[in-house]
């Protein structure tokens, strides 16, 4: 009885729409900013990447008559690569005390904390990688924002273009600031005198104020869409004293992405997923048949696919 009711309320529509709405609702804004989902047909599957030496070119679109179309698509050199299972469960007890409505509720709740709890789990995966790949960058730096003999806005402007010419026109320039890198760049002298207030009142008074993240890109070449990354993790194991950190805290990372990207363009990285949705909501019963739960699956992959457009400005 308790496996019927659980299973016919977690499959009807409603409950499956709002599965599917409060998966996308959960999907973190930065994890896509940087690793845009690109979908895939099935699990395994074949993507570019593009390196020294395969490098990414602007396909030849001319045919002169009679001769052949330039031909698009994958050769022996691309990559192939399956796709990750995830999984989280929630247990629901008392199943046989609640009535439809309350149990109805209990599945809502538990969708909810899956969806969200399996998008932040995907978004840390995700900022680890690419950390990763910026720092391992040859154009990374080292540059000290907290320095006003530093000059922030001409330092990301030489990167922009660093990546721009990597990714050959194919993927417009971004950037995602780390929290204390951030914090550097919006205090810099150099950063502040670019924008100047005054007392309309006719004091004369002149000031400067700080930019927020949304400022950011207007001062840079471009004009670039900006992101600022306050994910924070905590470096110890249970039991022990917690030590709480930014997990991008101390750089910002200068990429090449395409918000819609496919497996043949030259965005730094991709999150690949299947089509259709990949968080999939659904229960089971215990191999005891004492307790249903409620389970979130959802099979993707973040890779980097252009290691040399990104680089990455640390302290």
């Amino acid at each position: 009885m308790s496996e019927s009711r659980i299973a016919q309320l977690a499959t009807s529509p409603l409950l499956q729409n709002f599965a599917i709405t409060a998966s996308q609702k959960a999907i973190r804004p930065v994890g896509n900013f940087i690793a845009p989902i690109c979908e895939v047909p099935d699990a395994n599957f074949r993507y570019k990447i593009y390196t020294d030496k395969h490098r990414y070119a602007v396909p030849n679109t001319k045919r002169p008559p009679g001769s052949r179309a330039t031909v698009l698509g994958f050769t022996a050199d691309d990559a192939t690569a399956v796709l990750e299972p995830n999984a989280l469960d929630f247990p629901i007890p008392n199943v046989d005390g609640l009535s439809d409505e309350a149990l109805q509720y209990s599945i809502m709740e538990a969708q909810g904390v899956l969806a969200d709890a399996s998008a932040l789990a995907l978004e840390s995966e995700i900022i680890g990688i690419a950390r990763a790949a910026a720092l391992a960058s040859a154009g990374s730096s080292t540059v000290d924002f907290t320095d006003d003999g530093v000059d922030p806005i001409s330092t990301l402007d030489d990167a922009i273009l660093t990546v721009m010419k990597a990714s050959k026109n194919g993927a417009p320039v971004k950037l995602l600031f780390g929290t204390t890198k951030f914090k550097q760049f919006r205090n810099n002298a150099n950063v502040k005198k670019r924008f100047v207030v005054s007392n309309r009142g006719g004091g004369g008074n002149v000031g400067v104020v700080s930019p927020n993240v949304d400022d950011v890109g207007g001062l840079l070449m471009t004009a670039p869409e900006v992101q600022l990354s306050m994910m924070v993790i905590d470096n110890t194991k249970p039991g022990v004293a917690s030590d709480i950190e930014f997990i991008l805290d101390d750089l910002v990372i200068v990429f090449a992405s395409n918000g819609t990207p496919n497996r043949l363009d030259p965005s730094f990285m991709k999150t690949f997923a299947r089509m259709g949705g990949f968080f999939k909501a659904g229960s089971y019963t215990t191999e005891d048949q004492r307790d249903q739960v409620l389970k979130m699956d959802w099979t993707t992959l973040p890779k980097v696919t252009n290691s040399a457009a990104v680089l990455a400005i640390k302290s």
